[in-house]
C-alpha cells in the first residue's frame, strides 16, 4: 500500500463492510471474491489502468470506462456503485489495497484469522486445510508462490511470521559459518 493512506482505506473497507454485512454472510463473501477479481483484473492489465489513473482523465468518461468494465464483467450491484464512487472521487487507485483491507475486515467480524503462507510452489488443498488446522482457530489461507524461499513455508498471522524456509536456514548456517571462522 505504498503510496495510499491506510487510513482511507481502512474507512472504505469498514463502511463498504458494513453495507456488504447488512445481507446474508454469503453476499459478503462473494463480494470480497469479487472485489479480489476485479482488483486482480486491473492490476493485470496495465493500459487500462493506466487510463483510468491518468490525472487528466475527467470524472464522467472515467465513470463511463468504469461503468462499461461493470456491465462487461457482471458486477454485482454494491460493487458496481462502489467502482463507480472510487472514480468520481480519483481514488480507484486504492482498488487492490481495499480489496486486501475488505477481506481482513470481513475475517474480522467474522471472527476467522487471516494468514498468509508463501512457498516455493503452490500449495494444494489438503495442504492449506492442514495449514489451517495446525493454526487453530477458524483460518482463511492466502498463499503466494515465490521460487526464492527454495522449499519450506513462510507463514504470516496475526502480526507474526513464522520462517520455516531453506533460505532462511541457508542464510542462517551461512552466519555461523562467517561467524566461526
Amino acid at each position: 500500500m505504498s503510496g495510499i493512506p491506510r487510513a482511507l482505506v481502512r474507512r472504505y473497507a469498514r463502511a463498504l463492510v458494513s453495507v456488504a454485512t447488512q445481507g446474508s454472510a454469503d453476499e459478503a463473501l462473494a463480494l470480497r471474491d469479487e472485489l479480489r477479481a476485479f482488483a486482480s483484473f486491473l492490476e493485470g492489465n496495465v493500459e487500462l489502468r493506466a487510463t483510468l489513473l491518468q490525472p487528466t482523465l475527467r470524472p464522467g468518461p472515467r465513470r463511463r470506462v468504469v461503468a462499461a468494465l461493470a456491465e462487461r464483467t457482471r458486477a454485482s450491484d454494491l460493487l458496481r456503485r462502489l467502482l463507480l464512487l472510487l472514480a468520481d472521487r480519483d481514488r480507484l487507485s486504492i482498488l487492490p489495497a481495499l480489496a486486501e483491507a475488505y477481506a481482513e475486515q470481513l475475517n474480522a467480524e467474522r471472527g476467522v484469522l487471516t494468514a498468509e503462507a508463501v512457498s516455493a510452489v503452490p500449495l494444494g488443498a489438503a495442504q492449506r486445510r492442514a495449514l489451517a488446522a495446525a493454526l487453530g482457530k477458524a483460518t482463511e489461507v492466502e498463499s503466494r508462490v515465490d521460487p526464492a524461499v527454495l522449499g519450506g513455508l513462510l507463514v504470516r498471522v496475526g502480526g507474526k511470521t513464522y520462517d520455516g524456509t531453506v533460505r532462511t536456514r541457508l542464510a542462517t548456517l551461512r552466519h555461523r559459518l562467517a561467524g566461526s571462522s
